[in-house]
């Protein structure tokens, strides 16, 4: 049976085994075609052999050759083949020209080889095969997205950032937002018009049998937004005053989202809220309030800020009796008359109570009163929607004040002491001019003032006004302190009208005065009076005489003066003294002046070029002969002070400070009489004139002679 077999086989293959050639041309062009994220489709060129394999090794060049003689097992569905080597994977055996592997990885590199064999053998050209290398597709799909400080139904708003990686272009991306919604392009934004969590899908096209969608595992959460919507549980938003009360509540709908509920808040006025479900709310007084509705979203018991607000008018219709007026509430005693009425629309039935009995069922009514007091008036009234009520209103009857004062004269002299006036009422104040005080009236204006005097009373003011005449004061002027001059004397005229009084009682209106001394008179018209006072002095006119024209010698002084004089004395130097003391030629004049008239004399002076008011010798004979033995000095009114004697060799040979004798010198030195020659000397002197000491020195030379 084996013999069979075999020849059997050897007339099926063995003729092509014994006619078998290794190919002599190698494949070429070998090239990738359409490369996806896990295929690759491969061509090439054929060569001369009958067959060929395909070798696909990752990551590196195909190292390992097939061998003669030795077939391999080809599939391609990468790494299920025959591994030549290592890594090196058989894909393909067969006689076409194309193949396309699967089951690789994406992002990788792949090395391909093509050998050209005879089918038999088989016999394998293993120099210089096709190759190639392609890298797959790659795509990973992903985004982030991140939600504003806003993340409610309806006002948010989604970012979604793309992430996506791969290694191909020209892919188009879609969105599935989760409600329904979708959008292309690399990023979106999304706003959501409803809560709840949604699971956001991105997809890519074309995917190159890469996956081709990205669900986010972190669902996008948006808080549901409530509506908001409040009423009034009896439907009553119009009520009246007396016994209102509005009994509040909601139907408020939110989406059924797990942890999501909402809370209420009612805002009634400002500083007025309230969060319970169903608050009750009564006004103060009447009138259109709106009322403010919020109702907010919490998750998880706690606020996002989700809101919905509305509004809704709840109106308290005023009391019938709120309309009521009074033309006064409160008025004087004296001439009250209270006026009511009701001003309030559409009333039906109105009533006024004055008490005792005393009702009254018209719309206005009118009530005076004989007392002081407070009166209650109670009002009850129907209005034509159904709304009544009763109040109670007060009128006050308040006394009179009385304004009136005493102690203001009706004519009075103008500067007269202040008058102080007297009001009934303490509590007022009096207006007018002259008031140096509260209640004090200066008279110091002219003519007729009225004075008037207001008691401010809150509800009863009065006033009470008097006149009071000012008459001028007089006002006398004897003139101004006079002088009467060599005996003469003077005559005063008073014209003013009214009686005239002197100081000695005499009443005439002209006197004459003769001596000098003060006087006064005085003027009374109609009461009143003015005085004065004049001061008369008596003096005679001035009289002056100077000494005759004179010589003055040099050095002197000269004394010039006047006899006292109780006036102006005015020298022609300036000085204003009764004498003057001068030593320089010149013209002096003086002027003395008085109220009586003015005195004027002058002197001229002429000073000598030397000292004639000292006698100088100019040599003396010191020999005892009786005659002209001293030198000595000598002048009128002549105080000498100091004399010093020098030889000519400049040494001090005689010194008065030792001797005492200031003037005189009988020519020795030293006890013994000097030789004959000139000798200096300096003196020193003084003259007094008055009280004026002038001092002078004088230095000469004397000729001793023997």
């Amino acid at each position: 049976m084996k013999r069979i077999l075999f020849f059997v086989w050897f007339i099926m293959f063995g003729s092509t085994l014994l006619h078998a050639a290794e190919p002599t041309k190698a494949a070429s062009n070998a090239t990738a075609g359409t490369v996806t994220c896990n295929s690759a489709q491969i061509t090439w060129t054929n060569g001369d052999g009958g067959w060929r394999i395909v070798v696909v090794k990752e990551g590196s060049a195909v190292n390992a050759n097939p061998v003669d003689g030795n077939s391999y097992s080809a599939f391609a569905n990468f790494g299920t083949g025959t591994q030549l080597g290592t890594g090196n994977y058989v894909c393909f055996n067969n006689i076409t020209n194309n193949v396309t592997i699967t089951n690789l990885k994406n992002n990788t590199t792949y090395h391909v080889a093509v050998f050209e064999h005879d089918g038999t053998g088989p016999d394998y050209l293993t120099s210089n095969p096709a190759t190639l290398s392609f890298t797959t597709k790659t795509l990973t799909l992903g985004f982030t997205y991140s939600v504003g400080k806003d993340s409610c139904e309806g006002s948010n708003k989604v970012t979604f950032t793309n992430t996506s990686t791969a290694n191909y272009g020209g892919i188009k991306y879609t969105w599935f937002f989760g409600d329904g919604q979708q959008d292309t392009g690399k990023n979106a934004t999304h706003v959501y018009n409803k809560g709840g969590s949604f699971i956001v899908t991105l997809t890519a096209n074309p995917a190159n049998n890469c996956i081709d969608n990205y669900a986010n595992p972190k669902q996008v959460f948006i808080v549901p937004r409530p509506v908001a919507i409040p009423f009034e549980k009896t439907n009553d938003t119009i009520q009246c005053f007396e016994g209102h009360i509005f009994r509040l509540d909601d139907k408020t709908t939110l989406a059924k989202i797990p942890k999501c509920a909402y809370i209420r808040t009612w805002y009634f006025t400002a500083s007025d809220s309230a969060t319970i479900p169903n608050p009750v709310k009564v006004f103060t007084k009447a009138g259109k309030y709106r009322v403010f509705y919020k109702a907010e979203t919490l998750y998880d018991n706690n606020r996002t800020g989700c809101i919905d607000t509305t509004s809704m008018v709840l109106e308290v219709v005023p009391s019938p009796s709120s309309g009521v007026s009074i033309n006064d509430s409160i008025q004087c005693l004296n001439g009250n008359n209270f006026t009511f009425d009701n001003r309030f629309p559409g009333l039906v039935t109105f009533s006024w109570d004055f008490g005792g009995g005393n009702v009254v069922a018209t719309k206005t009514a009118s009530k005076s009163y004989t007392a002081v007091g407070t009166y209650p008036v109670i009002h009850e009234a129907f209005s034509n929607i159904g709304c009544n009520s009763k109040d109670t209103v007060y009128v006050v009857v308040k006394a009179n004040v009385n304004p009136t004062f005493t102690g203001l004269p009706a004519k009075v002299c103008q500067g007269s002491p202040a008058i102080t006036l007297s009001p009934v009422n303490p509590n007022g104040k009096f207006f007018g001019a002259n008031f140096g005080g509260t209640n004090t009236f200066l008279p110091t204006g002219i003519g007729n003032l009225k004075i008037k005097y207001v008691v401010a009373d809150s509800f009863c003011p009065d006033s009470s006004e008097q006149t009071i005449n000012i008459s001028p004061a007089p006002k006398l002027n004897l003139g101004r302190d006079t002088t009467l001059c060599d005996g003469n004397s003077m005559d005063i005229t008073i014209t003013n009208p009214g009686n005239i009084t002197w100081y000695d009682g005499n009443t005439s209106r002209t006197r004459t005065f003769f001596a000098a001394s003060t006087y006064w008179a005085e003027v009374d018209d109609n009461g009143c009076k003015a005085s004065d006072t004049i001061k008369i002095f008596e003096d005679v006119s001035p009289q002056v005489t100077l000494p005759a024209d004179t010589l003055l010698c040099a050095g002197a002084l000269l004394k010039l003066s006047v006899p006292p004089f109780s006036g102006n004395i005015i020298w022609s130097n300036g000085s204003k003294d009764t004498a003057i003391y001068v030593s320089s030629a010149g013209l002096y004049r003086v002027t003395l002046t008085n109220k009586c008239g003015t005195a004027t004399d002058e002197i001229y002076i002429n000073v000598t070029s030397g000292f004639c008011d000292v006698f100088l010798p100019n040599a003396f004979t010191p020999n005892g002969d009786g005659r002209n033995d001293y030198f000595e000095i000598t002048g009128k009114g002549l105080i000498p002070t100091w004399l010093i004697i020098y030889n000519r060799w400049g040494e001090i040979i005689y010194d008065s400070h030792t001797t005492g004798v200031h003037n005189r010198w009988d020519g020795r030195y030293q006890g013994e009489i000097v030789q004959e020659g000139l000798y200096t000397y300096l003196f020193r002197y003084e003259n007094r004139t008055g009280n004026r000491i002038r001092r002078n020195t004088i230095k000469e030379a004397v000729m001793v002679l023997r």
